[in-house]
């Protein structure tokens, strides 16, 4: 946040999340945090649900197996 200062969390829950080719995937024990103005998704919480997580040249690429699940800068 840049500020220096800790968030409440209110709440633990399971979102769903719908990616462009219509799978969904489901995160588990997410924190509801309302101070927060954007979604934060954990890389490491990524990577349990098996997936890789590289970072080259400020592009992101998370796949599994052959198949790219996200890609972003």
């Amino acid at each position: 946040m840049g500020v220096d200062r800790s968030c409440n969390m209110e709440g633990i829950g399971t979102v769903l999340i719908e990616m462009f080719d219509g799978m969904v995937w489901e995160l588990k024990k997410v924190r509801y945090v309302p101070q927060l103005k954007r979604n934060l998704i954990s890389a490491g919480a990524l990577k349990a649900l098996g997936l890789e997580v590289s970072i080259r040249d400020g592009i992101l690429k998370m796949t599994r197996g052959l198949m790219v699940v996200f890609n972003g800068v």
